[in-house]
């Protein structure tokens, strides 16, 4: 066996055209296998898809096609195992898996890389990992949604108030509130499944751009490997990176969700406001003020979120100014394709953890709602039943707000007289109908917070995502 057959050889798949070789400096700045060896489990599966797809156009024999599935097995054996052996002057995972076939299957080894070129090769496996991870991903927030669902579901009758500018706005229920977030992350969740969906074609046979002169069957292959069908045009395919695009765009939008929400926890649980508590294993403590709890994970979800959206900026910027077709400059979307899914996978986690862990501060929950302006909407609402017009009733309502303060009471303790110095129109005994409960019963409305209409949307959402598990938590499912 020659050394070229053995796979122990340095020279490149390129160098019968050049008279030298390459400098160790540039390998050391060209090489991609130090991150892209992730793409193993791909490049493998493609090989196997490709290898049968030769033996039945009749380019490879039986014998052939027996040495190469074995030889492949076991290179896959040698990456799972972690005794693969890296060497930069291979380049990228794709060399080094042939390299180390040819090592195992000798001369068949050789034929494997006919009618394909690394640029058609390494789109299947940004395509295959995309589909899979984006798959993973979605399951993952299904997690977190499960835990959201069931929140919902505990604290469906809880009053809180609800927040527009970081001010108290108007009454809501803790199963509104978890709702919120459900329809958050179930849109998350849709996007990641149609990313996997938009990346679920097979590029291979586009070749280095224009495909091949071989009668190769690239349906075939696509069938094997489960993709919906294959690209359409190989100069757009081997430099498409859009489904990449499309799955950090969802992964962002997740980040900017998980983001958001951290940020409102950790108001949530200064003593300034004191509405949610976290448990004692999910905080961290200060090295100088003994006193001290700190929300950690929440603050790190906040700060990791820009290293998604950083990722997907690169990805923006690296592409932007890309002729066709194929272009070195792609080597540099795989590591931010990875950071960013390494970085959202590990703020859902957390983000399961909290909401898994949370509770509401009941007593101070009902604290704060016993000296609000939350009914000022109802008020105003209601003197348009009786009447008034709305802008009128507005700045009645204004003056309201402004008297109930000036005595220091909320307006849901304003007495009939009260309410008469500013509008005749308020009925015998209104006053006593204002209730912060009663508030929240009455917007019954799709996508309102009564707590039937919240109810009826959880179970919607829960029968959607897990229809063969009845939604009927029990106590040790929500605490």
């Amino acid at each position: 066996m020659s050394q070229e057959e053995s796979g122990e050889f340095p020279e490149k798949p390129w160098g019968g055209r050049f008279s030298e070789p390459t400098d160790q400096a540039v390998e050391r700045f060209t090489e991609s296998i130090s991150f892209d060896r992730r793409l193993w489990k791909e490049d493998i599966d493609g090989s196997r898809a490709h290898a049968r797809m030769l033996r039945r156009i009749g380019l490879l024999s039986e014998e052939e096609l027996t040495q190469i599935l074995e030889g492949l097995d076991k290179v896959a054996a040698e990456f799972a195992g972690g005794t693969f052996p890296v060497r930069i002057e291979w380049e990228d995972v794709h060399m080094h898996v042939e390299k180390r076939l040819v090592h195992y299957a000798g001369p068949a080894g050789l034929k494997i890389h006919t009618a394909r070129s690394r640029n058609d090769q390494v789109s299947l496996d940004l395509r295959l990992f995309v589909r899979r991870e984006a798959r993973a991903m979605a399951r993952e927030v299904e997690g977190l949604l499960r835990r959201i669902l069931l929140r919902a579901v505990e604290y469906r009758d809880l009053l809180l108030p609800g927040y527009t500018h970081t001010q108290q706005a108007q009454p809501i229920s803790g199963g509104y509130y978890f709702g919120a977030y459900a329809e958050r992350f179930l849109r998350d969740r849709d996007r990641l499944l149609r990313a996997a969906e938009d990346a679920n074609l097979s590029p291979l046979g586009s070749g280095a751009l224009a495909g091949t002169t071989l009668p190769i069957d690239r349906e075939g292959v696509a069938s094997e490997l489960g993709c919906a069908g294959v690209t359409q045009n190989g100069l757009d395919a081997v430099g498409d990176r859009d489904f990449l695009l499309d799955f950090l765009h969802a992964l962002s939008v997740l980040a900017v969700h998980l983001s958001g929400w951290a940020e409102e926890w950790v108001v949530w649980s200064t003593r300034e406001f004191g509405l949610v508590r976290l448990p004692d294993r999910l905080l961290t403590g200060s090295s100088m003020m003994p006193q001290k709890k700190n929300p950690d994970i929440l603050e790190l979800i906040r700060g990791k979120s820009g290293r998604v959206f950083s990722a997907y900026s690169a990805l923006l910027t690296l592409l932007k100014g890309l002729p066709l077709s194929y272009n070195r400059d792609l080597q540099e979307d795989k590591e931010r394709l990875f950071e960013a899914l390494d970085t959202a996978r590990g703020c859902v986690s957390m983000m399961t953890l909290a909401v898994e862990g949370m509770r509401f501060e009941e007593s101070r929950i009902a604290e704060v709602l016993r000296g609000t302006e939350l009914l000022a909407t109802d008020i105003a609402e209601d003197l348009v039943r009786f009447g008034v017009p709305f802008r009128e009733a507005h700045a009645i309502v204004g003056r309201i707000v402004a008297h109930a303060y000036s005595k220091n009471i909320p307006l849901e303790r304003l007495s009939d007289e009260d309410l008469r110095i500013y509008s005749d129109r308020f009925p015998e005994n209104y006053a006593a109908s204002l209730s912060i409960r009663r508030s929240v019963e009455r917007r019954a409305h799709v996508g309102g917070p009564a707590p039937d209409t919240v109810g009826r949307r959880i179970a919607e959402i829960w029968r959607r995502l897990f229809e063969n598990e009845p939604m009927a938590p029990s106590p040790k499912d929500v605490r």
